[in-house]
């Protein structure tokens, strides 16, 4: 984990220098897009489950190596990756809501925290020159603040005297609330962190994760074939019951009302899901 913080430093601090070379930023760039691409949720994988070696992204990579000499095969390095999650599928291929285990610390597969290029140090601050007429009207101001200073002293002196005792107690009470606070940080910072995590189809879970997750006992899906991610056929163990559904096709009424505003101006408004009629039959003369 240190080792690839230090990387992203690096690749980081080539990007916003100034001073460095054209090629070399490019590089630092292309580098940061395959560390973050698909939102870090994908990741290269040559080989598939059977261990068997996947064509096309075996091809899309050689291909991508040769991008120097034309710049456009850069995008074939999308056909090697591969994507970092578990999507469990009924028989009807849909996505049901089901949750199962991840025997590992949270924080061990968490997607990794921005890195920020430390600022260099301050310039010294050289000594300006003083007036001799600045210096008289500075003076002159620091002796009205301070008879200003002094008259208010007399002044507050009778109003702190009748004020102490309430002062005292609030006093009191707030020291109480700031140790009160104190505690709780401290209780929060000194809990363990769990040794599990409960996710959620569909769910990240990257290529080290996948030793780590196993499905629930009690679970009403189990997988037909054991595989911990990618596409997971599901068995629904209780078939009678209620199905709920993580996620579905069906459009909102958000996307329904922005869809009916953008086509108001049209006579026949057509659903979001909805494909537009096929012409009526015609006559064609060349």
């Amino acid at each position: 984990m240190v080792e690839v913080l230090c990387i992203r430093r690096q690749l980081e601090k080539i990007i916003l220098d100034k001073h460095e070379d054209t090629m070399s930023k490019m590089g630092a760039i292309l580098a940061s897009g395959i560390l973050d691409a698909g939102g870090r949720n994908v990741t290269i994988k040559l080989l598939s489950k059977t261990k068997h070696d996947k064509m096309s992204a075996v091809i899309g990579l050689a291909v991508f190596s040769q991008f120097w000499y034309w710049y456009p095969l850069i995008y074939f390095i999308s056909l090697a990756f591969s994507p970092t999650a578990l999507i469990g599928l009924n028989y009807d291929l849909k996505v049901p809501k089901f949750e199962f285990v991840s025997h590992a610390k949270p924080s061990l597969f968490e997607y990794p925290r921005p890195t920020t290029v430390p600022t260099a140090a301050s310039a010294v601050k050289l000594p300006t020159a003083v007036l001799s007429t600045s210096a008289r009207a500075k003076a002159r101001a620091t002796k009205k603040e301070a008879e200003k200073a002094n008259a208010e002293k007399l002044t507050g002196a009778a109003d702190s005297s009748s004020s102490g005792k309430g002062k005292a107690s609030g006093e009191k009470d707030a020291d109480s609330m700031q140790v009160d606070d104190a505690a709780t940080e401290k209780e929060k910072k000194a809990e363990p962190e769990p040794t599990f995590e409960i996710l959620t189809n569909p769910a990240r879970v990257v290529p080290a994760q996948e030793k780590f997750i196993k499905f629930l006992e009690d679970s009403r899906y189990a997988p037909v074939k054991p595989a911990t991610s990618g596409f997971v056929l599901l068995k629904d163990l209780r078939p009678t019951e209620p199905e709920v559904l993580a996620l579905t096709d069906a459009p909102t009424s958000t996307a329904t009302g922005a869809t009916a505003t953008a086509q108001s101006g049209s006579a026949a408004a057509m659903a979001v899901d909805d494909e537009p009629q096929p012409p009526q039959p015609f006559e064609y003369s060349s």
